[in-house]
């Protein structure tokens, strides 16, 4: 029923990665025009003049692009190989066949994230969306929670580049409170910001809290829901044909935790989901049973009935 997969996914990702993102996080347009540079000429993502020119960008930020363009799943780039786009990134980027080559789907940005916090092993929002139960918080308590996490991996790391990396985490969902100080680029954000899934507030004399908001979202399409659903099967169980409302909701990596969603709101996204493709999902809730259950064959060949990869 998919309870011990979860377990053996929590163990595959510990969220061990702190840095590789430099100073930035990832910025409006930087995803479409990477990918735009890596489909026509492979070999010049690799050279930082020829990336600063595509971009619009500055030295220092090139290796931060990179970074995001396979933390989002979006670009393989392994030694002796060309890099090369993903699946993924030909499903959502192409210019000719892609969902949404510029981004400006909600839709797609949920898909991203969920990517990012499901598969990218990142420190911060494994911490985050994974551990972390309070809904508000304060950032140097979160601070705190990553240090001991990074003791816990038995990482030796500088306060400076912990810190950093919470500030990318916090900087790539919720604008800067002191927006007026912020520069041009860093007061357009992350394109992530639009989700809404936090928020930084003052509290105090040198103190900030840290608000994380809970679905329903009215931003969250049930189709993208699928596509997450699906997603998420695929990496804890594929060859499972049910998963437990639990595992969806509390599991590593699941649509519940990853979604910020509660559990009403779950339930009528499934719920809605087996009323939407009865082809592909039934629903089980009693006091007996309560899963979904995948109809198609398996998962590969249902991410393929809605359009997916």
């Amino acid at each position: 029923m998919l309870d011990a997969a979860t377990a053996n996914l929590a163990e595959r990702t510990s969220g061990d990665r702190f840095s590789g993102h430099e100073s930035f996080p990832c910025r409006y347009g930087w995803l479409p025009k990477f990918y735009d540079l890596l489909i026509r000429r492979p070999e010049a993502v690799r050279d930082d003049e020829q990336v600063m020119v595509a971009l619009g960008i500055g030295r220092n930020m090139v290796k931060s692009v990179r970074f995001w363009m396979q933390a989002f799943g979006l670009m393989v780039d392994q030694p002796r190989m060309e890099p090369a786009a993903t699946p993924f990134a030909t499903w959502l980027l192409d210019q000719q066949s892609g969902a949404d080559p510029y981004l400006e789907d909600v839709g797609s940005l949920w898909l991203l994230h969920w990517r990012l916090a499901a598969k990218a092993d990142l420190a911060a929002w494994h911490v985050a969306f994974f551990q972390l139960p309070e809904k508000e918080v304060l950032k140097r308590y979160l601070l705190q929670r990553l240090e001991r996490h990074a003791v816990s991996l038995d990482k030796k790391l500088s306060a400076s580049t912990v810190r950093q990396h919470l500030d990318i985490f916090l900087s790539t969902y919720a604008a800067s409170p002191n927006a007026e100080r912020a520069s041009v680029e860093e007061r357009l954000g992350s394109p992530l910001q639009e989700l809404g899934l936090a928020r930084i507030a003052p509290a105090g004399e040198k103190e900030e809290l840290i608000e994380f908001s809970r679905g329903p979202w009215k931003h969250l399409s049930l189709e993208t829901f699928i596509r997450v659903l699906l997603d998420y099967w695929e990496l804890a169980a594929p060859n499972d044909k049910t998963i437990s409302l639990r595992s969806l909701q509390t599991g590593f990596g699941s649509p519940g935790l990853t979604l910020r969603l509660d559990e009403r709101a779950l339930l009528q996204l499934l719920a809605d989901a087996c009323a939407l493709r009865p082809d592909l999902f039934h629903l089980s809730d009693s006091a007996e049973l309560q899963a979904v259950t995948l109809l198609s064959t398996d998962v590969r060949k249902a991410k393929t009935e809605v359009g997916y990869v």
